[in-house]
């Protein structure tokens, strides 16, 4: 007989040391001092649930306090612009000088196929709308608000500016058109510039105008008339900043112009379509609040799911109650972070809207995670124990999730983005919270539901007692196998057992999965090739609204949307500088992206104006193109008390601010 080969010893390892073993130390030391403190915290919600769940209420309504102190920003400059950025900046240095701008308003007409723009019905009926517009007053906050009210000025008292459109021909006048025998020969005689000197030219008030061999115009698909209205912003509820008078009107006469316009349509073959700033930014607003329903429809398939995957086939055994609980959890710790964040200050945005979005996924899964754990411990018989020991093995997964989502977001909120910034802020605060609701409120809940599985009821119908086993964990271990697989029900055994044993069981399953994922891999980079960053407002629009009518018109026959353009001085040597202002007039007006002849220089006009009157030659230096310095500012303030006409320095009143003491510019514009 053989000796049998000696068995083969393995050294014991050796022990960690230096850093390793510091860390592996540190490691565990807040594992076991995690697990003691959700041992202890568990304890105190078991013994106490109802206390629990009433000081979370209670905690919950004082946090829904901070509503008095809530603040909301909804300007998208304010935003999407970093507040520290050179944009804003500028921003605020325009506003203290100038103000807002003028709220451009603009009545389109879209002609039935066959009908001419241009004929003196259709421009009859372009003047009733106007003086229908003209004529509209509206009940705003308990005032009459008419048209004389929301008409931009030059200045404060003078005359609402004139609108511009092709009826400048009879100064929007109806009687002067009527007596006109042939206005088609009136446009194509009279000159446009001797009416608008200095902005766009007539093609940009006509839509797909048509012309003869001699360059005269004959007929045009679509017209339009622009007004401006005045834009005093102050804060409004809802809204932001805003001019309550001049937005409420706006979209009341859209609304007007909306539900007479087939008859319109049947009446003169037009179509009218009036675009405000009002109307375009209610639209909006209309789309996000539509969205609330979506928003209701999400949160209750989350309700529907969480309780599927924590439902049981036998009714005793099932928890589909608390998927609904975990649901109200994630609710509340989404209000108690606005209120805690309106307590501190923050703004409210559109963007902080979908934070109820990102909680649901954070607590809910929070919530699978105590119950896994309450299942891997059936061997436990007292409830109590059992939650208690639950909870202790799960505490330290769920902190690791909630805190590593907590840091990301407080990492975000360093974006420059306000947006971003104030919503990685409500973010954070929101997990804070809803970590804390998990622990306390979900456990209370969960623990009584755990007694009402003990005394064999029905799960959310609890006032009816089921059979199957009225023990917990009691007999043999056979018998204990079979309440243990009930408990964990199909949907663990499929994501547990069955898919496991289907990827990982053959060659073919893990072909399978590699392909897959190499097919997603492949289209993710694809797609990453094909992003694009851009950002307009309109995408907000949806797709059922009437503004999309009044955009596709817009977009048919008038080139789409238009944005004011300036350039801005400072305090310059304006007596010296004239040839930089008039040099930056012309770059705007040679640019590719404006408007042709669409840009008015006070300088250029300035400068006309002297050099039409003999009596100032003298000030004019020819060799340099200018007003002598030393008698600049006299004859700019000659300019702005005296000149009339197209070219006159009311029309550039927006356009020029002086100093306190009146004797130079501390601000001016061209554009």
């Amino acid at each position: 007989m053989e000796d049998s080969a000696p068995p083969v010893s393995t050294p014991p390892s050796k022990p960690a040391t230096g850093a390793k073993a510091t860390i592996e130390r540190f490691s565990a030391a807040v594992h076991r001092y995690t697990e003691l403190f959700f041992e202890k915290l568990t304890t105190i919600v078991v013994y106490h649930p109802a206390v629990t769940i009433g000081l979370v209420f209670l905690f919950v309504v004082i946090m829904a306090q901070g509503v008095w102190f809530y603040k909301e920003e909804l300007s998208p400059d304010k935003q999407f612009s970093p507040r520290s950025s050179q944009a804003v900046k500028d921003e605020d240095w325009v506003l203290d000088r100038f103000g807002y701008e003028n709220r451009p308003v603009q009545t389109m007409f879209e002609a039935k196929e066959g009908v001419n723009m241009l004929t003196k019905e259709s421009l009859l009926f372009m003047m009733e709308m106007h003086e229908w517009l003209l004529s509209q007053w509206k009940i705003i906050d308990g005032k009459n608000v008419t048209y004389e009210v929301v008409c931009a000025r030059y200045t404060k008292g003078d005359d609402c500016k004139i609108p511009v459109s092709v009826l400048t021909f009879w100064g929007h006048n109806r009687t002067r058109l009527e007596a006109d025998p042939d206005p088609l020969t009136t446009i194509n005689t009279v000159s446009w510039r001797s009416l608008e000197p200095s902005g766009p030219p007539l093609d940009f008030y006509l839509g797909k105008p048509e012309y003869n061999a001699a360059g005269e115009v004959v007929s045009a698909r679509a017209t339009r008339i622009d007004y401006n209205f005045k834009n005093e912003k102050v804060e409004i509820s809802g809204v932001g900043k805003d001019d309550p008078q001049s937005r409420y009107f706006e979209i009341q006469i859209a609304d007007d112009s909306e539900h007479r316009r087939k008859a319109d349509e049947a009446a003169h073959g037009v179509g009218v379509y009036i675009r405000t700033t009002g109307q375009e930014d209610q639209a909006g607003k209309d789309s996000v609040n539509s969205d609330i329903g979506n928003l209701i429809i999400g949160y209750m398939l989350m309700v529907i799911y969480a309780s599927f995957i924590l439902s049981r086939s036998r009714p005793k055994y099932s928890h589909s109650l608390l998927g609904i609980v975990s649901v109200i959890s994630v609710g509340l710790s989404t209000f108690s972070a606005y209120g805690f964040c309106w307590y501190i200050g923050i703004k409210f945005n559109t963007v902080v809207q979908v934070l109820i979005l990102v909680l649901l996924g954070v607590g809910v899964d929070d919530t699978f995670v105590i119950m896994d754990s309450w299942w891997d411990c059936a061997h436990i018989e007292s409830m109590r124990e059992r939650m208690i020991a639950a909870v202790k093995h799960a505490g330290p997964a769920v902190t690791i999730t909630s805190v590593t989502d907590l840091i990301a977001f407080l990492a975000g909120s360093s974006s420059s983005l306000p947006a971003l910034q104030d919503f990685c802020y409500y973010a954070s605060v929101g997990i804070a919270f809803d970590f804390m609701f998990q622990v306390t409120f979900v456990v209370a809940v969960a623990y009584l539901d755990t007694v009402r599985q003990q005394q064999s009821r029905a799960d959310v119908l609890c006032c009816i007692k089921v059979g199957d086993h009225t023990g917990v964990c009691l007999g043999s271990d056979e018998e204990k196998a079979r309440w243990t697989e009930a408990e964990r029900g199909l949907q663990n055994r499929v994501v547990g057992t069955y898919l496991p044993r289907l990827i990982l069981g053959s060659n073919i399953g893990k072909a399978v999965v590699l392909v897959v994922s190499a097919v997603f891999l492949a289209l993710g980079i694809y797609g990453c090739t094909q992003l694009e960053m851009n950002y307009n407002n309109e995408w907000f629009i949806p797709s059922g609204s009437p503004f999309r009518d009044v955009m596709r018109v817009r977009d048919t026959y008038f080139g789409g949307n238009e944005l004011p353009a300036n350039a801005y001085f400072g305090a310059i040597d304006y007596p010296n500088e004239q040839g930089e202002v008039l040099r930056a007039s012309e770059i705007l007006r040679t640019n590719y992206w404006v408007v042709e002849n669409s840009t008015s220089s006070w300088m250029e006009d300035f400068h006309t104006w002297v050099r039409g009157h003999p009596t100032y030659w003298g000030y004019w230096e020819q060799d340099r193109n200018r007003v002598a310095p030393y008698r600049f500012y006299d004859m700019l303030k000659q300019y702005a008390s005296t000149a009339t006409g197209p070219r006159s320095a009311w029309q550039h009143i927006d356009n020029i601010r002086w100093n306190d003491a009146g004797d130079a510019l501390k601000a001016s514009r061209v554009g």
